[in-house]
Formats: C-alpha cells, structure tokens, sequence
C-alpha cells in the first residue's frame, strides 16, 4: 500500500508518519514547518503561555521518543502551501492509494477530490461533534467533562471536522495524568485505530460513514486561550479533576466504534 499523509512538523506529527509509514509499502510525507505552538498562536510573550506549550513538548519527548526526524520520504513546504499546484502534482505523481490528514492546512480543490470516495482520512482531536474548533481537548478539562477527550476518524470533506465518522477513539485516563499526558494518549489511540484502518483497507473491508447528527456543540477559538483560561484549567486539576472523574459514573454519550 503507498500511502501520503499531509501533517506539520511537530514530534506528535512525526510519530503519527512514521508510525503509518512503517506498516506501508511506501509513504511520501507533506509536512507544513512551523516553530512552535506558542509562535503560531501569537502568544509566544505570554510566560504562562509559554511555559503551558513548553510542558506539553516535553511530554511529547516521553510518549515519543526516537521520533525526531520523519523516517519516509518527505516535502517540506511552509504553513498553508498545502494547496500549492506542485504539491498537488507531486502527490498526484506518487498515486497513493490513501491519503491521511493529520494536522495541516484546510484541504481544499483540487486537491481534495484527488483520491477516490473513502481514500482521504481526516485525524482530528476531539470528539466530533461534540468539541470543534481550536484546543478540543483542552477545553474538557476547562469545563469539566473529560468524558468528552478523545479523536475522531473523519472522512474528509470540505468543511472543518464535518466529515462522515469512520470511528471515535478515547484515551485511558489514571491519576496523575493531565492535559498534555492524556492529549498523547489520544494521539496513541488514533494511531492504532489509523493502522486498523489500513488494514480493513488492504483487506477490501468498507468503512464507516457515519453523518454527523445535530448536537449543542461547543466551538472554541484560538483567541479563546488566554492566561485566564489556562488557570482555570490548572485550578481544576489541582481540585481533584482526574480524582473525581475516575470515581463518579460517567456520562454516557454517543461514539462511533472501528
């Protein structure tokens, strides 16, 4: 199977390719160079702020190590040239049988229609439709509803995270975890299901498509993050946010399962 995936530069991006890479026969990475968290959100002057993104890097350093440079054949381009005529010739020459998105730029035409019918494959983090937007799993923390962290495997379409659900995934949360541990658990979880996915691909399986149903979703901003927010999310994991979610029952939601 050749496959191509479409992500950024950061080391949970580099464990998602190299992870997909190593079960494929053979894999052209796109991969959008940014700094840094912080210097992408323009919030790189506030400390706090700073200091959260820094936590989080080093925490991704634990989960995944040995992922500091993409193992595949990779093309470097700069934030938001995804939808660059060479860089939809260039995978068009490679013919990929799937293409993955993890983490890039808005897919858009015509590089959007360039695979078949349930051969482009959207990660996002959150669990659709419940959280979309910007942080979706940083704000259950926020607002107390960690029941609501997780992934959803989308096939792509051209809104944002609107796609058909092929599955959700959901991380396993003990105590003494946090944002930044359970947000690399989730990664984990979807690299997983991604690699099931793969497989139900090679074997001819049909995919999921399930239509997103009618919710009272939660949209978040990036210029909802601010110092404020990321103290309340420190207040409740110093009051016992993890303790209290592992004892009380759980709300039960709708989640598609692979």
């Amino acid at each position: 199977m050749k496959i191509v995936i479409l992500t950024s530069n950061g080391l949970r991006h580099k464990f998602l390719a190299n992870s997909l890479a190593s079960k494929a026969d053979d894999t052209l990475i796109i991969s959008e160079c940014k700094q840094n968290d912080s210097v992408s959100t323009g919030l790189e002057d506030q400390s706090t702020i700073s200091e959260h993104f820094r936590l989080r890097n080093e925490t991704e350093k634990i989960f995944f190590p040995n992922n500091d440079f993409f193992t595949a054949k990779t093309l470097p381009i700069l934030y938001k040239e995804v939808n660059l005529e060479y860089v939809y010739q260039t995978i068009k020459k490679f013919q990929p049988d799937v293409m993955f998105i993890f983490g890039s730029y808005i897919i858009r035409e015509p590089l959007l229609s360039l695979m078949p019918p349930d051969r482009t494959i959207n990660l996002h983090l959150g669990l659709s439709p419940y959280y979309r937007g910007s942080g979706t799993n940083f704000w259950p923390f926020v607002n107390n509803e960690l029941e609501y962290v997780g992934s959803t495997i989308l096939h792509l379409d051209s809104g944002i995270d609107t796609g058909d659900i092929i599955c959700h995934t959901r991380p396993k949360i003990k105590l003494g975890d946090n944002v930044h541990t359970v947000g690399c658990k989730v990664i984990q979880s979807s690299v997983d299901s991604l690699i099931q996915i793969m497989e139900m691909i090679k074997e001819g399986k049909k995919l999921n498509r399930i239509k997103q149903w009618s919710i009272d979703e939660k949209y978040y901003k990036t210029i909802d993050f601010n110092e404020e927010i990321l103290l309340k999310y420190k207040n409740n994991l110093e009051n016992g946010l993890i303790e209290n979610y592992l004892s009380k029952p759980k709300k039960s939601i709708k989640l598609i399962d692979l």
